[in-house]
């Protein structure tokens, strides 16, 4: 089940892609991603699995994403997944990257919701600064889709990574 958040994301983002469609600008793409970052539990110093875009030395950045097919809008289905080899990738503009796994969450619920997730533990002694990060997918055809969080043009969205508090 979507949850209502979701479903006013994505119906924002299907017009989205109604525009890019008229515009020629999506049309080879086979997916489109709805993504966001998240404080993970290892390491973490404040609250997790909430939208978050600072990160101390030593956490974890964990990226979320639901993939959706370009053709109908619907979320992939874990048998999509399955038969079309689908891989998703949360990256760092510095090569940073991890592979996210779909799966449903919360874990062993009956109500959870399938979508992928994966972390990236920073170490201790990470450059600190601003890091622009994508999303990309994947699939075993070699379709691709890349996700960039808006505003990535003009700054906004990086992650900042900070000094470890003492």
């Amino acid at each position: 089940m979507v949850s209502n958040l979701v479903r006013v994301g994505r119906r924002a983002l299907l017009a989205c892609v109604a525009l890019a469609a008229l515009s020629g600008a999506w049309a080879k793409s086979a997916y489109f991603v709805q993504a966001d970052v998240v404080r993970g539990a290892i390491g973490a110093t404040g609250a997790v699995c909430v939208f978050n875009g600072v990160f101390q030395q030593g956490e974890q950045i964990v990226w979320r994403a639901y993939v959706f097919d370009a053709e109908t809008g619907e979320v992939l289905t874990p048998e999509q997944v399955e038969a079309l080899g689908v891989q998703v990738f949360g990256v760092l503009d510095d090569n940073q990257k991890a592979e996210l796994h779909f799966m449903p969450h919360p874990p062993g619920s009956d109500n959870a919701e399938f979508f992928w997730a994966g972390g990236w533990q920073i170490p201790a002694d990470y450059a600190t600064g601003n890091y622009a990060w994508t999303l990309q997918v994947v699939d075993a055809a070699g379709n691709t889709a890349t996700y960039t969080p808006m505003g990535a043009a003009l700054g906004l969205g990086a992650i900042g990574i900070v000094e470890a508090a003492n």
